[in-house]
């Protein structure tokens, strides 16, 4: 199939091309795309890159193509969930900016997408014999393991369920919601395509693999990151999920303010003598506070304490008038510390801080957009926000939902709402890595209250103290929390 410029799928194709420390190959990859016919938009989405990928891309000289930067990097199927989010065109296709991919076969990508027969069409580097590079005999293994796997719980019959080329009418990739941040995406689309009964097809494709010498990312990692989203996006994982997770029914949504403060009062009393934890959020914050410092929701004053220390000013506020009351008989006459019955909404409009701390609160804010907005407006300038909150939906409990928590968050998702408000990021981490695993077993398996004094003192003293050390050398990939450090530009 030929296309001049009047010819049906002239300028109909966004390209959404995600990008990684890619400035050896960016700008021939570009012109490659650009020269094609088909091509309306090229969206491209730099992902936290150190060595100049961005400012090449800024400089390219097309108005088809708008250049969109990440905070940090945070992986290939964060890039792409950024991208789809901005494609206007008719048709989008995933290109990588590694020349591994040949923008030449955009024709054959695209031709059952306009005859109207397919939905997604998958571009194959093992049908037709079609040229490629021949290289890594046990990732072509790893690639077909994969993709046998997908078939078996998707129903489809793909030959190559990895490949980067992936096209959509653009109402349907926008119509997902991708949950991966890393090359998990390739799994996760390929079975909710499947679950959507989307009409699919694959047509051969060639294929020109880069040697890891040449710059090629994915390693053994991710192949079993891949794996697991395989069968963590199956309708079958979804059937065993809700016969054996533990999870609390979400229709009615989190219970009512006034309830989950006495709730919230008996977990924030069993979290008294967890002085270990508590020293452990305090140290993560403490090198990026200010002399004055507003602590949004101060519970029973645990942290508050710990923000004082060093003769700083601490405006404590909370809406829940019996924390409060707490909050000022505990700090009754202390110079330095003052209690205000209220949330950022509520402070004096003259009122400016150098540090915001909002610890395990954000969760149960109904419009946390609109909170981080509020805390940028009262910042200075070079001013830090210090976030802690609870991780991964998929430990939200009947636990999480007494307490009045609308949500749990993903590092990706805390990153991306922070960007959005204005904020750059400083650092983002998940924290407290076998506490995800007790949080799992205790509040979704056994469905317990998780915070039991006796159980809280046993993990602060038995766990906290060795887990903080390891986890100060390496940050983990998973924890029951994520921190959030951001910045009000100055």
């Amino acid at each position: 199939m030929t296309s001049g410029p009047d010819e049906p799928g002239a300028r109909s194709l966004g390209v959404v091309m995600p990008c990684y420390n890619e400035a050896a190959t960016l700008e021939e990859v570009t012109a490659r795309v650009l020269d094609s016919p088909y091509v309306a938009e090229l969206v491209i989405v730099d992902d936290g890159s150190t060595d100049g990928t961005l400012e090449l891309a800024r400089d390219i000289d097309d108005p088809r193509v708008r250049v969109f930067a990440q905070p940090v990097n945070m992986g290939k199927g964060a890039a792409l969930r950024r991208g789809f989010a901005e494609v206007t065109a008719p048709y989008v296709i995933v290109q990588d900016a590694d020349l591994e991919y040949d923008p030449a076969d955009y024709a054959t990508v695209l031709e059952p997408l306009l005859a109207g027969s397919a939905d997604v069409v998958y571009g194959s580097r093992f049908m037709g014999g079609r040229p490629h590079r021949v290289l890594y005999y046990w990732h072509s293994v790893g690639n077909r393991i994969l993709t046998v796997a997908s078939n078996m719980l998707t129903n489809l019959n793909l030959t190559d369920m990895e490949t980067c080329y992936k096209a959509f009418r653009r109402e349907v990739i926008q119509s997902f919601e991708i949950r991966e941040d890393r090359f998990g995406f390739e799994p996760e689309i390929t079975a909710k395509v499947a679950r959507g009964g989307w009409r699919v097809y694959e047509v051969g494709i060639s294929y020109d693999g880069r040697t890891y010498a040449e710059g090629k990312k994915i390693g053994w990692r991710d192949g079993v990151r891949a794996m697991y989203g395989v069968v963590r996006y199956s309708s079958f994982f979804d059937s065993a999920s809700k016969r054996f997770s533990g999870a609390p029914d979400r229709s009615g949504g989190p219970v009512a303010f006034d309830e989950s403060d006495s709730e919230l009062s008996e977990a924030l009393d069993s979290l008294l003598d967890a002085d270990n934890y508590a020293d452990w959020i305090a140290e993560l914050a403490r090198p990026h506070l200010g002399e004055r410092v507003l602590e949004i929701g101060a519970g029973h004053g645990e942290m508050t304490e710990r923000l004082a220390a060093g003769g700083r000013t601490v405006v404590a506020t909370d809406l829940s008038k019996r924390c409060v009351d707490a909050l000022r008989e505990r700090f009754a006459g202390r110079a330095g510390i003052e209690v205000l019955h209220a949330d950022v909404a509520g402070l004096d409009d003259d009122r400016r801080f150098d540090s915001a701390v909002l610890v395990n609160v954000l969760e149960h804010i109904d419009d946390d957009d609109a909170a981080l907005r509020l805390i940028h407006d009262v910042l200075e300038p070079g001013g830090r926000l210090v976030v802690f909150v609870p991780a991964f939906d998929g430990l939200y409990s009947e636990f999480d939902r007494s307490i009045g928590h609308r949500r749990r968050y993903r590092r990706a998702e805390l990153i991306s709402l922070a960007d959005r408000c204005g904020y750059r990021i400083v650092d983002a981490r998940y924290v407290n890595s076998v506490g995800a695993v007790a949080w799992w077993l205790m509040a979704r398996q056994l469905r317990q209250v998780p915070t039991r004094r006796w159980s809280t003192v046993a993990y602060d003293r038995g766990v906290v103290p060795w887990l903080r050390r390891m986890e100060a050398r390496r940050e983990p990939g998973l924890g029951q929390s994520v921190l959030l450090v951001a910045e009000k530009p100055a």
